[in-house]
């Protein structure tokens, strides 16, 4: 190893600070002594041995290794510091101790030992009282703090004893108070049920008499219920039964109704149809007339007497229909008003009749009113119009006329 790297090493660094640590007040005051010396003694040591070792046989790696040593210890030293943890100086002794086994190996002159133990001796003296004085002074500190406990225990003391007499002076009064509140108490509480007493008497006599009363208003009540509700029940059976005859007398008037409402519109039909028939009759009777008047003329022509009698021949067909449809919607009329009366006048017919034979006669009723298609008979009936017949009878007798 170079002289060069061995002065650029960092075992110089770690002595440095190894130096600052024990050196350090706080240090002194919170290692013991005998750590204290040791720890002085190993840096001495160890700073002597790495002043005295030939640069040029040593290796690298034991420099590397002694730091490393050194290093830890210094690192337990600083966490001892923080936490006050005997066992960190026990590592860092372990440490130490690793450190000179380490730097007994190292190469040095035999002739340069210099250690002296006389300044040795003298370091620790002064290490010594050092620490004396900080004892001294921690001493007088804690003198300092009992002396003001002392003082604030005496004025706690006393201040206990006013209380305790304060506190003997107000049982004595809470004392007095619980006997005059149990008197009080005693004497309320005998008025209180005196009182109680009377006023219990006097409500239930109150009660005994409103009880009477109420059991006899509702027995007059219930008396006055009952008389009412007879009357309001046969009141009601009146009322039922002229419902039913309202009832049944608007079901007579729907149903006539609806037959009045067929007998009128037949009935208009039928006015209708005989308009009709009436003004084809009275076209067809004119043109028969005209061409019986042109017969007697000089002028006869039988082409516009054929025309005329076939025109005459072809109204009478729809002046049938009419007559027939207007026969037809009259007779339709006549049964509709026939059955509005039949059906208007049977509920006053059998008003005095019992119940079952007005339902017999109406179960009749509905046989002949109902679903037998009577009404429909007279749609077979056939009338007959003109006939071709009857127009050949009409075209001789005009011959006849004619010759």
């Amino acid at each position: 190893m170079t002289s060069e790297n061995f002065d650029n090493h960092t075992i110089f660094d770690r002595l440095n600070s190894l130096k600052e640590i024990l050196e350090n007040e706080e240090v002194k005051e919170k290692i013991d002594l005998e750590k204290l010396s040791y720890f002085q003694t190993v840096f001495s040591y160890i700073n002597q041995r790495v002043k005295l070792t030939i640069p040029d046989l040593i290796q690298q790696t034991e420099l590397d290794s002694l730091s490393t040593e050194l290093d830890a210890g210094i690192s337990q030293i600083n966490s001892f510091l923080g936490n006050t943890n005997a066992g960190h100086l026990t590592n860092a002794t372990n440490n130490f101790i690793a450190a000179i086994n380490r730097i007994k190996n190292f190469p040095i002159p035999v002739a340069k030992a210099d250690f002296n133990f006389s300044r040795k001796i003298a370091e620790f003296e002064k290490i010594a009282k050092s620490k004396y004085k900080s004892l001294e002074k921690e001493k007088d500190e804690l003198q300092a703090e009992l002396t003001n406990f002392k003082t604030d225990l005496t004025t706690k003391e006393t201040e206990i004893q006013r209380l305790i007499k304060l506190i003997e002076g107000k049982e004595t009064e809470i004392q007095n108070l619980n006997s005059t509140f149990q008197t009080d108490f005693n004497n309320i509480k005998s008025e209180h049920n005196q009182n109680f007493e009377n006023d219990k008497k006097t409500y239930r006599a109150e009660i005994d008499k409103s009880k009477e009363q109420f059991k006899k208003e509702i027995d007059e009540l219930k008396n006055s219920i009952d008389t009412d509700t007879s009357t309001l029940i046969s009141k009601l059976e009146t009322k039922l039964s002229e419902a039913k005859k309202l009832v049944n007398l608007i079901g007579n008037v729907g149903i006539t109704g609806n037959y009045q409402n067929i007998a009128n519109s037949h009935k208009k039909s039928a006015n209708f149809w005989r308009v009709t028939a009436i003004v084809f009759m009275s076209i067809f009777s004119i043109l028969l007339v005209w061409t019986i008047i042109d017969l007697s003329s000089e002028g006869f022509n039988w082409t516009k007497s054929l025309i005329r009698l076939i025109a005459a021949a072809a109204l009478s067909y729809p002046a049938t229909y009419a007559a027939r449809e207007s026969s037809k919607h009259r007779k339709l009329e006549t049964i509709n008003r026939n059955a509005e009366l039949e059906l208007a006048s049977i509920n006053p017919f059998i008003e005095g009749l019992s119940d079952d034979k007005k339902q017999i006669i109406k179960e009749k009723l509905v046989e002949k009113y109902f679903g037998n298609n009577r009404n429909n008979d007279f749609l077979d009936t056939k009338e007959e119009g003109l006939s071709i017949p009857a127009f050949e009878k009409i075209l001789s007798a005009i011959s006849k006329l004619k010759g």
